[in-house]
């Protein structure tokens, strides 16, 4: 834009624009977010693309664009999908590079230190997630510096602190973050340092610590090269000269700004290895010289210390004969290779063999020197068809079931994410041809992980998907009450429970297997027996972590059933169940009720349960239900069988009953009569009134 223009419609007209596309492994037309890198060279634009499918592991891409060479003229502006947009020259941008793919990017920002660029990345399930990148845009390993608890997103705008760049403000829903972004004070030795593969951190030879550059005046800050991404801290190599000696030459991948003080040390059992020929050692690199019988008459394990200044690193390495490894097999194995280029030689792809290097050099990477020889392997492929369960929690989940083909070879698991470089590996129990058990480590991040099956060549095979979520939270349980008998059905509330592998019941310490119903998305476990009063508190077992539930549930005794009665109503037969009334609250799918009459048996289909009764009724299907001598009644695990009356009986007891109270009553009218006829039988004496007085 050229904003010296000063109408908005020439302003407009100086835009320059073209299309982008990304990205060619599969198309994300929207874009979520974006930002701009500066750079000596030109200017790169970071854009997170979307290809709306949440399900997909790699839903989101982003890519680098090289925006300093677009010229063409803004035809005008429209809405998405409308075909006039675009300019004049219709200039298509590909990436530079795609650094990152993940399942919901929802903002980004970098900053950038020297050639290399540090990106940093906001998600939908709410973390922040530090990522490097190198000046061939080769990403390292992503760091997560900030994961909600819950899956909070970052909005899409986030601001570097002003004042140092040390810190960056993220916005989620209803919170406001200041998160560090530069962590160097966590690693306490220069090889912690160097580990974290962090640009900004360096280590800071007057202080003594991990700290930024800016930290650290006036001294040597010793930190990673151009090319640590893809070098280990030690490498090394051996080669065999003209006067019959070994020279082990040895490198490391730092580099400093200044000279501080370096030393090598190569023992063997504790004794000094090297005969003192070799030059003084400059950092990075020193050298050793030893006689070569040492090595010829077997491995020989080497300890290496690396003094820089008061820090010290010692490294264990196993050296061999270079020319002894293939010289009695008929064929190069993978195997063979391998061996050959951690034991610091040089494998030939043309003669496939292992020899001697000429000189230090670069030691090659496994996968780069020993690739081609995977090809002519030849066995019978694992396949990996289903994971169960394929969704955890970041604690992590015990003995997940894996089914899939050819799975007798299969020596471990292992787990790879985008978020982790180094993989996560398992070992595995209880196999068989079409099965295997195996625990899933926790992960310090969110996000989808590939599964693949190893086999002894260490060839990785399948590419299944598990997902790492939040962890569960428990916000209640119903119901809160559990007869003393237990097996009451106890369901609980909460997000992401169908991650929890059992419940602990405090202070009784009872683990409870939970149970899920994948349709649903209920949860529930069932109550132990406990015969006693007072509150019970639960934990959510992970894993091996626990999270608390915020609700309390209590027992009650046992319901009390007294008594039941029958009524034939047509073809069904009505049973009424006299109860006490009780604190339990049964609901209709807790109690079962069955008819017994002999052996013969009927169900008895709930249809009201009162405070002081339940009511049922046989139905009459084939004609009328005979009468039922007794019941059993079955609630969790509380059992209990009743003998009752039928209603016939309680009317004939009533009969009878009348009758008794008609005789008493008719004896009491004729005693009452044969008294009142003795008391007129009696004389009577007249008197006369009033008495006349003479």
């Amino acid at each position: 834009m050229d904003s010296s223009k000063e109408k908005k419609i020439d302003i407009i007209r100086s835009l320059q624009a073209a299309t982008i596309r990304c990205c060619s492994d599969k198309a994300r037309p929207v874009l979520v977010a974006c930002t701009v890198i500066s750079s000596v060279n030109g200017v790169i634009w970071a854009g997170v693309f979307s290809a709306q499918n949440q399900q997909d592991p790699e839903n989101n891409a982003l890519a680098l664009y090289d925006i300093i060479n677009v010229k063409g003229r803004v035809k005008g502006f429209c809405a998405y999908g409308e075909r006039p947009c675009g300019s004049e020259s219709d200039t298509e941008l590909q990436p530079l590079s795609v650094v990152f793919k993940y399942s919901s990017m929802s903002a980004v920002a970098a900053v950038r230190s020297g050639s290399w660029i540090v990106l940093f990345i906001g998600t939908s399930d709410g973390q922040l997630i530090k990522l490097v990148l190198d000046e061939k845009f080769t990403p390292g390993c992503p760091t997560v510096l900030f994961k909600s608890d819950d899956e909070r997103a970052v909005f899409p705008r986030m601001h570097f602190d002003p004042v140092d760049f040390k810190h960056i403000y993220i916005a989620l829903r209803k919170q406001l973050r200041r998160v560090s972004v530069v962590l160097c004070a966590k690693y306490i030795t220069l090889k912690d340092c160097r580990a974290a593969l962090d640009p900004l951190c360096g280590w800071c030879v007057n202080i003594q610590r991990c700290s930024t550059q800016d930290e650290c005046s006036d001294t040597s800050w010793v930190s990673i090269p151009k090319n640590s991404l893809q070098t280990r801290l030690f490498s090394f190599q051996i080669a065999e000269n003209s006067s019959r000696k070994i020279i082990l030459h040895l490198s490391l991948s730092l580099e400093s700004t200044g000279n501080p003080a370096f030393s090598c040390t190569f023992t063997k059992e504790s004794d000094i290895l090297c005969d003192g020929s070799d030059p003084p050692a400059v950092l990075p690199n020193c050298s050793c010289s030893f006689p070569d019988q040492l090595l010829y008459t077997g491995g020989l394990r080497v300890s290496a210390t690396v003094n820089i200044e008061d820090q010290k690193i010692t490294e264990t390495l196993t050296l061999i004969n270079c020319s002894s490894i293939t010289e009695n097999s008929p064929s190069a194995s993978h195997t063979q290779c391998v061996q050959c280029v951690t034991s610091g030689c040089h494998w030939s792809s043309s003669s496939k063999r292992c020899e001697w290097t000429h000189g230090p050099g670069e030691q090659l990477h496994i996968q780069d020197a020993c690739k081609y020889l995977l090809s002519e392997m030849v066995y019978n492929k694992p396949a990996i068809l289903s994971l169960e369960p394929n969704k955890v929690s970041f604690h992590g989940r015990n003995n997940v079931l894996l089914r899939g083909r050819n799975l007798e070879s299969v020596t471990k698991i292992r787990i790879q994410g985008d978020l982790n470089c180094i993989p996560k590996e398992s070992p595995v129990f209880d196999r068989s041809s079409d099965t295997l058990r195996f625990h899933i480590p926790p992960s310090g991040t969110k996000g989808t992980v590939k599964v693949c099956v190893v086999t002894p060549d260490d060839r990785c095979h399948g590419n299944s998907i598990i997902t790492y979520s939040s962890q569960p939270s428990c916000t209640g349980i119903q119901p809160t009450v559990s007869w003393s008998s237990g097996g009451r059905k106890i369901h609980v509330q909460g997000s992401n429970l169908e991650l929890v592998e059992s419940v602990t019941v405090l202070p009784s310490n009872k683990v409870l297997k939970t149970q899920y119903n994948t349709s649903s998305g209920d949860v529930w476990f069932h109550s132990h027996p406990y015969d006693g009063r007072g509150l019970f508190s639960l934990l959510l077992n992970v894993q091996n972590s626990t999270v608390d539930c915020v609700d309390y549930f209590l027992y009650k005794p046992d319901p009390e059933f007294t008594e039941f009665t029958t009524l034939q109503l047509a073809n069904d037969l009505q049973v009424n169940i006299q109860k006490r009334a009780d604190m339990l609250n049964l609901s209709m799918s807790e109690v079962t009720v069955t008819g017994l009459q002999g052996d013969q048996q009927y169900p008895c289909d709930l249809e009201k349960i009162e405070s002081n009764a339940v009511i049922c009724k046989i139905k009459g299907e084939s004609g009328a239900v005979p009468a039922v001598d007794s019941l059993t009644i079955n609630i969790g695990n509380f059992h209990i069988s009743l003998s009752g009356e039928r209603l016939e009986t309680w009317l004939f007891v009533l009969i009878v009953f009348s009758l008794i109270f008609l005789l008493i009553f008719l004896i009491f009218c004729i005693l009452l009569l044969l008294f009142r006829g003795y008391h007129n039988s009696q004389p009577v004496f007249p008197v006369q009134w009033p008495l006349q007085r003479h």
